[in-house]
């Protein structure tokens, strides 16, 4: 089976139509459609990544994170994304990007991040028509209403971050009781609004400016832990899906998550 075949039967999977406009989502790089034996699943790409999808013999990477985005003006080896433009060609590896298409995913980035803080009754903050149970966020029920602080530590501890910013919590109500929260895995405060018309008592995504916090101490609170920290599940959340597909289709692919650090953001604590 060539790596076009295979991402016709990804497709049935993690649809990109759910993605938002004009994210490159889809296949980014592909010198040529070689038969396919192994996919590596990465967060996003570098070099390291290129090198280690290569030593594992894989012909197509499946990441999260676009890597020409939002175009590539030239290849000449200047930056990060040239020269991994360059890596995969050269070791003839093909690069599909899920991107919004898996944050949209009944079962995709928010919803993972939900399903690890324990939330019940999960469903998207803003619901996509295309395919049940799908849409932009999550929002659900705590297991039972836990203090802003206290929710505070567990988003750190679940999201492996050394800090989570919140925004303020005002003179009359210090500490308020959450039992219903909203997420958007990454750069998310665009959907605060949707948050606030869900019911949420606490909005959980990343990426915040400053004045925004400000302006939650008129709304709900902002949990705020980072943005490859909020969206850390997505690489074993990805090759589960995958690894679905194979097993119904009975294809004869390996998958392979990697879990290299790529994040630009070191926290000195």
């Amino acid at each position: 089976m060539r790596i076009t075949h295979f991402l016709e039967h990804l497709d049935t999977v993690i649809p990109i139509n759910l993605a938002m406009q004009d994210d490159p989502v889809g296949l980014q790089v592909m010198a040529e459609d070689r038969e396919l034996t192994k996919v590596v699943v990465a967060y996003e790409l570098n070099e390291t990544i290129v090198l280690n999808a290569a030593n594992e013999g894989a012909e197509l990477i499946v990441a999260f994170h676009p890597l020409i985005y939002p175009h590539l003006r030239s290849i000449t080896g200047k930056d990060r994304v040239e020269r991994t433009v360059l890596r995969l060609i050269e070791n003839r590896i093909g690069l599909y990007i899920v991107h919004t298409a898996f944050d949209a995913h009944p079962r995709g980035t928010s919803w993972l991040l939900a399903n690890a803080l324990g939330c019940t009754n999960i469903r998207p903050i803003v619901p996509n028509a295309l395919l049940a149970g799908a849409g932009m966020g999550a929002v659900g029920k705590l297991v039972e209403p836990t203090p802003l602080s206290k929710l505070s530590q567990q988003v750190k501890e679940v999201c492996g971050t050394p800090v989570v910013r919140v925004s303020a919590v005002t003179e009359m109500d210090r500490d308020p009781n959450i039992a219903t929260v909203a997420i958007l895995g990454g750069s998310g405060m665009s959907f605060y609004g949707d948050a606030l018309s869900c019911g949420a008592d606490a909005f959980i995504t990343a990426d915040t400016r400053y004045h925004a916090f400000h302006a939650a101490n008129d709304g709900i609170p902002i949990l705020d832990p980072g943005h490859a920290e909020s969206e850390r599940f997505v690489v074993e959340g990805i090759a589960t899906l995958i690894n679905e597909l194979i097993e119904q289709e009975t294809l004869a692919v390996e998958v392979i998550p990697l879990h290299i650090k790529t994040n630009p953001i070191h926290y000195i604590v």
